[in-house]
């Protein structure tokens, strides 16, 4: 995965994060509009784990984006897994508390749960939305390595909708279809042909800035994993890309 992008309010504010992130200490490239067709400018930075992240304000809408005048569910009847958005990715690499830092003190994001050790924190799960998380950061000693990307679906039924796909068409499955017990979403994991890790999401608690942040102990991991099975297997946790 080359970077992470997350969308700011208005184009005043990327001034205003470039000012903190420098004032953080990281390197902030700019990125002049237009590079990309429908996109603005946009900040490009290095955080703590290795990973680009990239900011923006601007996106062009779709010719075929969603109806907005008397609009119907579907502006086609759908076909594959009924994906609805982009959730969540999930990263892996070293320094997972200082990209906590950065992410909350610099982004302004909320750290809404948390896999905590003697040693500090081993998964964070941040969110700049109402959702359970909006990127997840997992302790790993080589830097910048990707886990997976997360796609949103509208319901438990159509994650099993997407179970009977994979199974129809012999996609390699990871895992599920389960539930988390970090977020509470619903799931099940599978591969792409390029060998990446994919999701789809359903569910999740709803997050807001008052809620206390939700902790699990190392000796639940398996079950804030994976909490039908109670257990992690050895591919989720040791394929990355």
């Amino acid at each position: 995965m080359d970077y992470a992008g997350f969308k700011v309010g208005s184009d005043s504010d990327l001034d205003t994060f470039a000012r903190r992130i420098k004032e953080h200490g990281i390197e902030v490239g700019e990125i002049g509009a237009g590079e990309q067709p429908g996109l603005g400018r946009r900040l490009s930075f290095i955080v703590p784990t290795g990973h680009r992240i990239e900011l923006f304000s601007e996106m062009a809408l779709s010719d075929h984006g969603p109806m907005t005048r008397n609009p119907e569910i579907w502006r086609e009847e759908p076909h594959g897994m009924r994906v609805t958005r982009f959730d969540h990715c999930n990263l892996h690499g070293p320094n997972i508390d200082q990209v906590v830092e950065f992410f909350t003190e610099v982004l302004d994001f909320s750290l809404t749960e948390a896999a905590e050790t003697p040693e500090g924190i081993a998964a964070a799960f941040l969110s700049c939305s109402n959702k359970a998380h909006d990127v997840a950061f997992i302790r790993r000693a080589e830097p910048a390595k990707f886990h997976h990307v997360a796609f949103s679906l509208d319901s438990w039924h159509e994650v099993g909708q997407a179970a009977d796909i994979i199974a129809r068409y012999d996609i390699p499955l990871d895992i599920g279809p389960t539930r988390h017990g970090i977020t509470r979403g619903q799931t099940i994991y599978f591969f792409d042909p390029s060998g990446n890790r994919n999701e789809v999401f359903a569910g999740g608690f709803i997050y807001y800035p008052d809620n206390p942040k939700r902790v699990w102990s190392m000796d639940q991991i398996g079950k804030a994993i994976f909490y039908y099975q109670r257990e992690l297997n050895q591919r989720f946790m040791s394929v990355v890309t």
